[in-house]
């Protein structure tokens, strides 16, 4: 009897440890090659614009989502040591725009195409943007490029 349980508790604690390598954790979501974020006004509901980076090619596809008067603006930012050797996010080259005025034949957004090292950590910084006042800014988690 006792034999039994011990096999049982055995197989049961086998069997738990495969579940937890098996099961993805949520953060690995941004590992898939891409990584995401939107900006959102406290009072609304919906998102007000979103930016996806897809690390290989490094381009960001944002979109502005509602014909709010704010437009949406998406940059890279990528994690890199400065002169005292400090890693720190820093921008990477001009940032991506997007409007629902914008003409564009890319389903609604416009993309953008950039060139960053390999092997580095990236991730996109996503704000809203009228007549030179920013603000709802947002970031996505880091992936590598």
């Amino acid at each position: 009897m006792i034999k039994k349980a011990v096999r049982f508790a055995v197989a049961l604690g086998a069997g738990i440890g495969m579940a937890v390598v098996a099961i993805p954790g949520a953060a690995s979501a941004a590992n898939n090659g891409y990584a995401w974020a939107c900006w959102k006004a406290p009072d609304d509901r919906i998102n007000g614009g979103c930016a996806k980076l897809y690390a290989n090619g490094e381009i960001l596809r944002v979109e502005d989502m509602q014909a709010d008067g704010w437009g949406v603006r998406a940059q890279i930012q990528k994690y890199v040591p400065d002169s005292k050797g400090v890693k720190r996010w820093v921008n990477h080259s001009t940032p991506c725009f997007d409007d629902t005025s914008t003409s564009n034949t890319n389903g609604g957004m416009t993309v953008c195409n950039y060139n960053t090292a390999e092997n580095i950590p990236i991730r996109v910084h996503i704000w809203a943007s009228r007549n030179g006042v920013y603000k709802y800014h947002n970031y996505s988690p880091s992936i590598k490029s």
